[in-house]
């Protein structure tokens, strides 16, 4: 990956896949599931363990609501001849954090669910996936502390990002990097397993879900007829200031 692709920010470098092939409804399915037909197929019947796989469900589920909506405004803010909107760059980091924060503890509930030998069958994150994850939310949970020099791991450095940076390939903050291609590979491993363990079949090609109804839409500025457009210069500039010092 050109290093540059972890700085830059631009309509024709932007890389960010969609994730419309993936449902982001499975825990209503699995609601539906304990309604008309009782426990899913691949779940003892024990509280704690029906406990863990809703909560895997969900948090996959918002994850990739997150995805979704970061991706929408991030589109959005790099799309030509649109007035300078820092707002909608801001909005794709705020759901670009819940998304990481939720999928970070999306795999701490499919771990829980693997030592209790449920779904051992399906994808798992590699331990390269789950460290970079890992590294990536500890940053961004506790930025506060490695700005104050009270963390115990390493402080951000003069020129790092002290907020999450969306760039054309990848998430960063401080020194560690996440690529969407990643994210979406996480969240489609758990996607997966969701399945695998309610027993539906796996493996076709599914329909592509109206995930984009799901979608912010901070509605028509008021200034949509105005002449004025800013320039490369100034979009990079505002959004370094989110996140640079």
């Amino acid at each position: 990956m050109p290093r540059a692709d972890r700085v830059s920010l631009s309509q024709e470098g932007l890389a960010i896949p969609p994730v419309d092939h993936l449902s982001n409804r499975s825990v209503t399915n699995i609601l539906l599931d304990r309604a008309f037909s009782g426990v899913p197929a691949g779940i003892p019947p024990d509280r704690i363990l029906v406990g863990l796989f809703v909560n895997f469900a969900r948090l996959t589920d918002k994850a990739l609501r997150e995805y979704d909506a970061a991706r929408t405004e991030l589109l959005a803010y790099v799309a030509p001849g649109t007035s300078l909107q820092t707002s909608r760059y801001l909005r794709a980091i705020d759901h670009m954090e819940n998304c990481i924060s939720a999928l970070h503890r999306t795999v701490l509930n499919a771990r829980a669910l693997r030592e209790n030998k449920i779904g051992r069958a399906g994808p798992r994150l590699t331990e390269r996936q789950e460290r970079r994850l890992a590294y990536s939310r500890n940053a961004i949970e506790h930025a506060d502390e490695k700005l104050t020099g009270t963390s115990k791991i390493k402080n951000f450095g003069r020129t790092d990002p002290f907020s999450l940076r969306l760039a054309n390939t990848s998430t960063v903050i401080g020194d560690n990097v996440l690529t969407y291609q990643e994210i979406v590979s996480a969240m489609s491993k758990c996607h997966n397993n969701i399945e695998i363990i309610r027993g539906v079949p796996t493996g076709e090609p599914g329909p592509s879900f109206p995930n984009a109804t799901l979608r912010t839409n901070p509605g028509t500025p008021a200034n949509s007829n105005t002449t004025l457009r800013a320039s490369t210069y100034l979009k990079e500039l505002s959004r370094l200031t989110v996140t640079h010092s």
